[in-house]
């Protein structure tokens, strides 16, 4: 049986489109078409503000309209078109098509996109085959050529570009995800990695907008929720394929980290002191450091986003997620197939149908138990204590979030609430601790400095409120049972 079909979009820097086409493994006799744009919307922005891109693209045999979602990723049902539709930019795309080996066509794409006097052009390349070939060439091509991962059709990045339309960040929850029935544990992971990979995609454009500091914490979770994947499935998973691309996820984080951790110091600490006029003048001071630390961060962040090597990593997780289930069945100290006789029940339980479910149990049970192991002392935890608990209860819930198809709503639910609202409690105190650090380590702000003293004086505050709401929060998860405990093994 041959691999199902896959399609591939990888972006090209301003001038890369030509110098792809001179790629060897690119060459050959193109076809070449030409298609006309209209980008069409109400007076009122209906589409783009609800999300999707109203396209109508024309060749010389028919005309054809379609929505696209701004963010790559459906984010809820596409809206009803109206009538009352106006051209709001036009355009243009040139396309080349070329058959190359093992199946596999290469389309570039150059597109143009106008709005008045305002112009912009992208250029991509769509790669289409079988999936197996399909990776291979483009972790080739990322190799040798400056390619991007964009996340998105590049007739949506050209609208975005042009403000036609606005890319806003994407949370996990606006996803759609679900786990495929009687599931092995295998397939389970497989579906996860896919939804993180989804939401990492749909906040690529937000995050390089910077124009919402959402973007950058929506694609953080995205990645951190991948990470906390790879350590739930690591023992079933084969671990000289997954080693390298569990690597590159820790370095795309760093920057994302850093990113992440000057805006929260900005805009929940800073900010909000600001307003109480407390050290004014000294206040000012470390404002104006932290945006210029800032805007150095968000720059090293996007030169990474954009690189090559951001591509190939994601290309490598896709790659790794189309070959898995053939890897994995392969057992973790051997390089030989397990014999195509072997019957169902004797697989190992993970591989079984409805495997996923004990599988979910087991790690349930176990993140829980770390949880409640060191959550019982939170009242005489310090603060390196009350972070391993926040990391327990953070494994837990994308944990939880993680299986939660598998049992019934109501209970998922319930626990999950609890654990967020846990979860959410430490997370504000490592917030404090994290700009404390931020203010001695980064900036270099001497302890007796009177703005120095007045945010030590507002973290000192905050954690304070965050250790009185602690043990509520702590009570309302204790009492929550394991909604899971039926499907622990025997």
């Amino acid at each position: 049986m041959s691999e199902t079909p896959a399609m591939l979009r990888l972006g090209f820097p301003a001038g890369g489109l030509r110098r792809g086409r001179q790629h060897p493994l690119l060459k050959g006799r193109a076809r070449r078409s030409r298609q006309s744009l209209l980008l069409l919307d109400t007076p009122e922005q209906t589409c783009t503000g609800s999300g999707w891109l109203c396209v109508s693209h024309a060749d010389p045999s028919a005309r054809v309209q379609e929505l696209l979602p701004v963010s790559g990723q459906p984010s809820g049902p596409a809206p009803h078109l109206p009538e009352d539709l106006q051209i709001v930019a036009q355009g243009e795309v040139k396309s080349a098509t070329i058959a190359l080996q093992d199946g596999v066509t290469a389309q570039f794409r150059d597109i143009r996109l106008q709005r008045g006097d305002a112009e912009t052009t992208v250029g991509e390349l769509v790669l289409q085959g079988e999936a197996g070939a399909l990776h291979a060439l483009a972790l080739r091509l990322c190799a040798e050529l400056p390619l991007r991962w964009t996340g998105v059709p590049g007739l949506v990045l050209a609208a975005v570009t042009l403000g036609l339309a606005e890319a806003r960040p994407v949370r996990a929850g606006q996803i759609a995800y679900a786990l495929p029935d009687r599931a092995n544990a295998v397939v389970a992971f497989a579906a996860i990695a896919r939804h993180c990979l989804a939401q990492f995609d749909a906040n690529m454009l937000p995050v390089l907008a910077d124009r919402d500091l959402e973007g950058v914490h929506q694609m953080r979770v995205a990645l951190r929720r991948l990470r906390s994947a790879i350590q739930v499935f690591r023992d079933i998973l084969p671990e000289a394929a997954l080693q390298p691309l569990a690597d590159e996820l820790r370095w795309l984080n760093g920057p994302l980290g850093d990113k992440r951790d000057l805006d929260v110091f900005l805009h929940e600490t800073l900010k909000p002191l600001q307003q109480t006029g407390a050290a004014t003048e000294g206040l000012a001071r470390i404002v104006q450091q932290v945006e210029a630390r800032r805007g150095e961060a968000q720059q090293a962040l996007s030169e990474a986003l954009q690189s090559a090597r951001c591509a190939a990593w994601r290309l490598g997780v896709a790659q790794l997620l189309a070959t898995l289930p053939g890897l994995a069945a392969i057992p973790p100290d051997t390089d030989t197939p397990p014999d195509t006789d072997t019957k169902a029940g004797d697989a190992p339980p993970h591989l079984r149908p409805d495997g996923a479910r004990g599988f979910a149990a087991a790690v349930l049970h176990r993140r829980r138990r770390k949880v409640k192991k060191l959550g019982r002392r939170h009242a005489t935890l310090d603060t390196a204590g009350l972070h391993r608990l926040r990391i327990h209860a953070k494994r837990l819930r994308y944990a939880v979030e993680f299986f939660r198809p598998l049992f019934g709503k109501r209970d998922v639910r319930r626990f999950l609430a609890a654990l967020t609202e846990l979860q959410d409690c430490l997370g504000a105190l490592n917030d404090a601790a994290m700009g404390e650090r931020l203010l001695r380590d980064t900036l270099g702000i001497p302890p007796d400095d009177p703005a120095s003293t007045a945010i030590t004086g507002w973290f000192a505050g905050r954690q304070r409120l965050q250790l009185d709401h602690l043990g509520a929060c702590w009570e309302a998860f204790a009492r929550n049972k394991p909604f899971w405990k039926d499907a622990l093994e025997k």
